[in-house]
């Protein structure tokens, strides 16, 4: 007898595609304040295993963006702070550690509260500015090149100045508020009281200039609200408030195609897909969220939506163990001299790996075929610590993927999230441009899908208790990718 071929027909109000921070980011916001059944779809076995899994794991609050001329990247990084406050601190208020202190007298900043559990290393990120005695300016015979560092240098001091230093109260009637565009750029006067040094950041410098064969130079270095994060830890927490709002995923899924219903206004009818033993399945739902990173491009055409799309390629090069405690980057006009140095912590059973990841501002496209290039990186590193402590650690590279969207106004980087509907379809885009942005892309993502369709609004539970939902952590810990190091760490 003839073997029989069936395709499974489900039907849930929300299909999201894309099991990667901002898949499980939106579906948690959107679980959390409603009471429609979702159903998340992810190509690889593991939620957040492809590009949110493998990144450094930086928590950008602006700091690597307050030299651009554009402000609006740095911005985006404010006004995501301010959303992580208001939306997730009293939300998941046992690991989600970053929240207003009073710094004087009824004057609140965002600090991040240590917590060995928390989402956020309380250790920050330190920029080191150079000046023009700097070995990128004083080899330089070029006037400009001063000119430029010193405008470069005055934006960074106003911009965090008047976002985290004294200059703005973020307490206003009990809610979090970040200071506005203007406030930022209005904000005039280079003076800046987060100035900070240490002996360690001071050697690092010191040790750089005499690679150049200069004596020490003068550096601007500034403590930052920058930190490590535990990327893994905050999808896994995520991951764990989903399940108990009764969020379904299913791994191992591959999109076959869609199919569009092209009278009238473009909708998707259903997806036509494939489940991880091979079998057929059509999902049909009031509304579809996509949210593929780089596979973005082979949705594009079906959906009907005009967007140019960049897929770049960089490099991470990770050192075990940790090189340094510290968190820097230094800053510069010159692309060439950008390096990261973030100190990462992660336990696997009884063990716990403290090492530290390097990387740079370079990246490659992905459509050009060589590999990326890690010695500019290499390079950095020995002139900052030195061959013989550099080559004494395990060393690994590998290549992240990155997907941002380009505006079509303005060509340049400004890694902003996107979010792109239309008002007639059941269909919804998104790209988080960063991992920091997760708070903003779920909240806006959010006021999207109530103009796309209609549901009832649930008030959320005061707070996440994972301690008495042992269940439901403990099935978000085997669903949830350990980041890419620790795999590396743990493969033997």
């Amino acid at each position: 007898m003839d073997s029989i071929q069936a395709s499974e027909i489900e039907y849930v109000d929300v299909v999201v595609v894309g099991g990667g921070i901002a898949g499980i980011a939106i579906t948690e916001f959107l679980s959390r304040h409603s009471n429609l059944t979702i159903k998340v779809l992810e190509k690889s076995l593991k939620l957040g295993n492809l590009a949110s899994g493998k990144l450094e794991g930086w928590f950008h609050t602006g700091a690597l963006y307050s030299g651009q001329d554009d402000a609006q990247t740095f911005i985006n990084c404010v006004n995501g702070v301010e959303d992580i406050i208001n939306f997730y601190s009293p939300y998941f208020s046992e690991n989600c550690n970053i929240n207003l202190t009073e710094k004087s007298s009824n004057f609140y900043s965002p600090t991040i509260i240590p917590n060995s559990q928390g989402w956020f290393n309380a250790q920050p990120v330190h920029i080191i500015h150079p000046q023009a005695d700097a070995p990128e300016i004083s080899s330089s015979r070029l006037k400009s090149d001063t000119v430029q560092i010193n405008i470069q240098l005055n934006r960074v001091l106003g911009r965090l100045e008047i976002a985290y230093g004294k200059q703005h109260n973020w307490k206003n009637n009990n809610s979090c508020i970040a200071p506005s565009y203007a406030q930022v750029e209005n904000h005039e006067g280079i003076s800046c009281s987060l100035r900070q040094s240490n002996k360690t950041i001071h050697n690092l410098c010191s040790h750089f200039d005499d690679s150049y064969g200069i004596k020490p130079s003068n550096y601007e270095v500034l403590h930052t609200l920058d930190c490590s994060m535990n990327t893994s830890r905050i999808l896994k927490d995520l991951v764990a408030s989903c399940l108990n709002q009764g969020v379904a995923f299913e791994m191992g899924v591959t999109i076959d195609r869609l199919l569009m219903d092209r009278y009238g206004p473009i909708r998707l009818k259903s997806l036509i897909c494939k489940t991880k033993q091979g079998l057929s399945k059509r999902l049909k739902a009031k509304l579809f969220i996509f949210t593929v990173g780089e596979e973005f491009e082979s949705f594009l055409a079906d959906l009907q939506i005009r967007a140019r799309l960049k897929r770049s390629r960089s490099a991470m090069v990770v050192a075990y163990p940790a090189l340094v405690d510290n968190n820097f980057v230094r800053m510069s006009t010159k692309n060439r001299f950008h390096f990261n140095h973030f100190v990462q912590q992660r336990e696997k059973g009884n063990q716990k790996f403290i090492y530290s990841m390097l990387a740079n501002s370079g990246y490659m496209r992905d459509e050009e075929p060589e590999d990326i290039d890690i010695e500019p990186i290499l390079e950095l590193a020995e002139r900052y610590f030195g061959q013989e402590k550099l080559y004494s650690r395990q060393l690994f590279s590998y290549e992240c993927m990155k997907t941002e969207f380009i505006s079509e106004e303005d060509q340049k980087r400004r890694y902003s999230y996107w979010i792109e509907s239309n008002a007639e379809s059941n269909y919804l885009c998104v790209l988080p441009g960063k991992f920091s942005f997760f708070p903003t892309v779920a909240y806006q993502a959010y006021q999207r899908i109530k103009t796309l369709i209609n549901f009832e609004e649930s008030s959320p539970k005061i707070a996440f208790d994972s301690t008495n939902l042992k269940e439901v952590k403990e099935q978000a810990e085997t669903l949830v990718a350990d980041s890419y190091p620790l795999q590396i760490f743990t493969v033997k």
